[in-house]
């Protein structure tokens, strides 16, 4: 089996907001968010949380179905920091997007047995859109 290899990265996105669908539900081990916490300390909360909501991915086949499976994982973990105003927008849709398929990987990345998810988010402080990127290491290749 492999490990799974983590990489973060973080970045503005300074244009709208897009569609949104995704999947993932916070780990136990995540730390939760305080309601006075600065940006950087949410967004670090939310990469935890979405990293260990994925992991079991690495025990899984890189293909379609398994990206269908991590963008509800992360989807609904969204969609319940939404549903607790910690994410901006009168939607979910408003609020986040999640993006997990042939367009956020590579064919380097699949024939590597990466898989790579990429989420936007709109948190309610201050009122600029982030993108985080989280990459996990699967089982097999595509």
């Amino acid at each position: 089996m492999n490990r799974a290899r983590v990489w973060l990265v973080l970045s503005l996105l300074m244009s709208g907001i897009s569609a949104a669908q995704g999947p993932t539900r916070p780990s136990a081990g995540a730390p939760r968010p305080a309601s006075r916490q600065s940006r950087s300390q949410y967004i670090n909360y939310l990469q935890t949380s979405l990293t260990k909501g994925t992991q079991w991915a690495v025990f899984e086949n890189n293909n379609p179905q398994l990206w269908g499976k991590v963008r509800q994982t992360a989807t609904n973990f969204l969609t319940n920091e939404w549903k607790q105003g910690k994410l901006r927008g009168s939607s979910p849709h408003e609020a986040f997007w999640v993006k997990c398929d042939n367009t956020t990987m590579t064919q380097n990345d699949l024939d590597n047995g990466r898989l790579i998810l990429q989420v936007g988010v709109a948190p309610v402080r201050p009122a600029e859109f982030v993108t985080i990127r989280i990459t996990q290491r699967t089982a097999r290749r595509k």
